[in-house]
């Protein structure tokens, strides 16, 4: 009974081993699977964290990117928009121009004075019976009309018209009660004097729409200068949140205290040594600093001050181009007037040339070739 009992035992032993040595074998296999999991689990995560640090330095590196080569691209900017408002101003190729519409001026080979005494001499007092004195002080009353005109805006805005205009009134009045000056007379007279209204209200009327052109300009680069001014006021903040006073400060000013490549540099490499540790950025936490983000609407803004100053300088070269074909074809129609023709064709080529000067000069001083450039330099997202 007791060897039984014994054998009952050793085989009961037996098969509890032969099941523990399962359990222990289903225990090693799962802490090795587990392990094996571990260590899967491990690389998963050290290369989630090496993408994310990977990506993050990136996008960090493509942000700094952006904000140093926008620096540049708002300096292109500034100075492209100050060129085109500079160039509205007074140059020497207008001031050319001006001079003609100076009833004193004999750039054409005639003077004005000159030529309406004549008119009137032929015309008028050739006929009429006003005696020696009187001729004599009419002649001088015409020459002081024409020599000094005066703005009346109730008859017109063009000060030498005017000046026509009073004489023709003048030589109505005198000779109203004048038989030996026939209606005829004054009518040739009329188309005599005609002429010269015609050829001052044309040089008027092309200044006038250039003038009008230019004013329009004025408002269109102010207002690119205004967005242009928002643009850099809101960058500076975002990079300088300690900044005081940005709201009244000049693009300008701006640019020299704040937004400019040495001032953005400088930044970006304190604050990259600020997120430094044992000679490692931690690109992850760097990436988490406000002051390094680049908004993709930036970016665009970018492209479209530059399309509006590209846009803004092509119209005024045209409306420059269509009021010089305008005024050499006035000054061609001035040799109706002139018996000195040679004058005519000198002024031509000179105002040809300062031209040539005044479009070479606005094409330099604008430099759209930089402005592009350095705005195609910032990385596009």
């Amino acid at each position: 009974m007791k060897k039984l009992l014994y054998v009952i035992g050793f085989f009961v032993s037996l098969c509890a081993w032969g099941q523990n040595e399962v359990v222990l074998k289903k225990y090693f296999d799962l802490t090795k699977n587990t392990y094996d999991s571990l260590q899967i689990l491990q690389k998963q995560y050290l290369q989630i964290k090496f993408e994310t640090e990977k990506e993050a330095r990136t996008l960090y590196e493509k942000n700094t990117e952006s904000l140093r080569k926008t620096a540049g691209a708002v300096d292109a900017l500034n100075k492209s928009s100050s060129a085109l408002k500079a160039s509205l101003s007074a140059t020497e190729y207008f001031s050319a121009v001006a001079a003609l519409n100076n009833p004193t001026n004999e750039d054409l080979g005639f003077r004005l004075e000159n030529e309406i005494l004549k008119v009137v001499d032929e015309k008028i007092l050739k006929k009429a019976k006003l005696g020696t004195k009187k001729i004599s002080r009419f002649r001088q009353i015409v020459s002081n009309i024409i020599n000094n005109p005066i703005t009346n805006l109730i008859t017109s805005n063009i000060p030498v018209v005017n000046s026509i205009t009073s004489v023709v009134n003048l030589v109505n009045h005198t000779i109203i009660d004048e038989d030996s000056v026939t209606p005829d007379d004054l009518k040739i007279f009329n188309q005599e004097i005609k002429r010269y209204v015609a050829h001052y209200e044309n040089l008027a009327r092309i200044s006038a729409d250039l003038e009008k052109q230019s004013g329009e300009f004025h408002i269109k680069i102010e207002a690119v200068e205004s967005l242009l001014n928002d643009f850099v006021k809101n960058a500076s903040a975002d990079l300088f949140p300690e900044a005081k006073s940005l709201e009244n400060q000049s693009t300008n000013d701006l640019i020299r205290n704040y937004f400019n490549y040495a001032k953005i540099d400088a930044l970006i490499k304190s604050i990259e040594k600020k997120y430094t540790q044992a000679g490692k950025i931690d690109y992850v936490r760097i990436f988490e600093d406000g002051r390094v983000h680049y908004s993709i609407v930036g970016r665009q803004k970018l492209d479209f001050l530059g399309d509006e100053i590209s846009r803004i300088s092509d119209e005024y070269l045209n409306s420059l181009e269509n009021y010089h074909k305008n005024l050499i074809e006035t000054l061609q129609k001035a040799n109706e007037l002139s018996t000195d023709k040679t004058k005519i064709a000198q002024k031509i080529e000179s105002l040809n040339k300062q031209y040539k000067n005044l479009r070479s000069s606005f094409e330099q001083n604008l430099d759209l070739k930089t402005m592009r450039s350095r705005i195609a330099e910032v990385p596009k997202y």
